[in-house]
């Protein structure tokens, strides 16, 4: 069924005259007859009854018309939508993020997004900082939150700084140093070490497996765990130290110590993107540009001073 038949025979309706209705449609009123009638012959029913005086509808026009004006409006919010999409103003926008570096700020951003985009949902996937790189290669996230990605291998995606996120030490609430005030890399050394695994996050055990050897120590690591929240467990539940962000105290940390180290050490907590975006990631883009957000590096300095 021709869209410009449903055009002409809804105008010509409206307007009970095939003059009126072409001169609506800045068409001329031969082509208006001929839409009518190919409807008609399509249909095989009479859906005008013409006069000298005026056009009506007949019994069966009267019914077609209603159902020709839904299928125009339809097709009408159709191409609004399809539009939309087209340019970022509706759709989904998929995340990647890490939960213990972003729980004390991305729901909030999120809320502000979402108040100044109200038709695009925004879905989010906890990953670590190796997942996100692999969704990025896959395209199955759009933005993520993570640690530095490794610039020569990713040439592909984009990113923008976000805060420094302070290295602490974490260890059971029992153990022998956890009455100390702070820790130096020196007395790391003599524990055993937990750090995160490095296949989830290189950058950030190649950071710290580097301080080590700049100080000329040798870090004994006998444990990396997949998760965080794995970390915390084991190193409570033991006689090891681990080297976190600071961000690690958003999550359960019942029977843990966290400790200041003697020489601060920061990690990076960055934005990335596709460096080919789609259109809703640009509007992501473009109003995170005009935003002025406070992220506390620490959210343990945070709780210190609440």
């Amino acid at each position: 069924m021709n869209l410009k038949h449903l055009v002409s025979f809804v105008e010509v309706a409206n307007c009970g005259s095939f003059s009126l209705a072409a001169q609506h449609l800045h068409t001329v009123q031969s082509a208006i007859s001929r839409h009518i009638n190919a409807l008609e012959n399509e249909l095989d029913v009479t859906l005008l009854q013409r006069s000298t005086r005026r056009v009506e509808l007949s019994e069966a026009g009267k019914g077609f018309f209603l159902d020709a004006e839904a299928i125009l409006r339809q097709c009408a919010q159709a191409r609004q939508h399809v539009q939309d999409i087209a340019a970022g103003k509706r759709g989904v926008l998929r995340i990647g993020y890490m939960s213990s570096a972003c729980a004390h700020f991305l729901p909030a951003m999120l809320r502000r997004f979402g108040d100044y985009a109200t038709n695009v949902d925004v879905q989010i996937f906890e990953m670590t900082a190796a997942q996100q790189t692999d969704a990025f290669a896959s395209g199955s996230i759009d933005l993520g939150f993570s640690r530095p990605v490794d610039a020569q291998r990713d040439t592909r995606i984009c990113s923008q700084h976000l805060l420094d996120d302070p290295i602490v030490a974490v260890l059971s609430d029992h153990h022998p140093l956890a009455g100390e005030a702070s820790l130096s890399l020196a007395q790391i050394a003599d524990q055993p070490l937990t750090l995160f695994a490095r296949r989830h996050a290189p950058s950030l055990f190649d950071t710290l497996i580097s301080v080590f050897f700049q100080r000329e120590l040798q870090p004994w690591v006998i444990s990396e765990p997949a998760s965080m929240q794995a970390l915390l467990t084991q190193v409570a539940s033991s006689q090891s130290v681990a080297l976190v962000p600071s961000c690690v105290a958003n999550l359960q940390t019942t029977g843990c110590r966290f400790l200041t180290l003697d020489e601060p050490m920061h990690v990076p907590l960055e934005m990335h993107w596709p460096q080919h975006t789609k259109p809703l990631t640009d509007i992501w883009l473009r109003w995170f540009s005009e935003q002025t957000f406070d992220l506390p590096s620490s959210p343990l300095l945070s709780k210190s001073q609440s």
